[in-house]
């Protein structure tokens, strides 16, 4: 087990709803993983941007940090959290 600082651009596919942006299921090193659970979410601005950060639980009960920033609409992996 163990806590990583990643910060690399990802691939999602989302869901827009009633204004909410919810990160299904994202790319990272050519493995696909689906979001079962958003724990949380937050935001911060970033000059203009603002970026919105889930913490998220995948199928493998792994917990992932991602970012949306809605300035340029890309994805980040901020963190990473694997059990196993």
């Amino acid at each position: 087990m163990g806590y990583e600082e990643i910060f690399e651009p990802i691939e999602v596919i989302t869901h827009f709803q009633a204004g909410k942006v919810n990160p299904l299921r994202f790319r990272w090193n050519t493995r696909v993983y689906k979001v079962n659970n958003i724990q949380s979410r937050w935001s911060e601005r970033l000059g203009a941007a603002q970026q919105i950060h889930y913490s998220i639980l995948t199928d493998d009960s792994n917990c992932f940090e991602l970012i949306f920033n809605t300035e340029d609409l890309n994805w980040q992996l901020a963190r990473v959290y694997l059990d196993g």
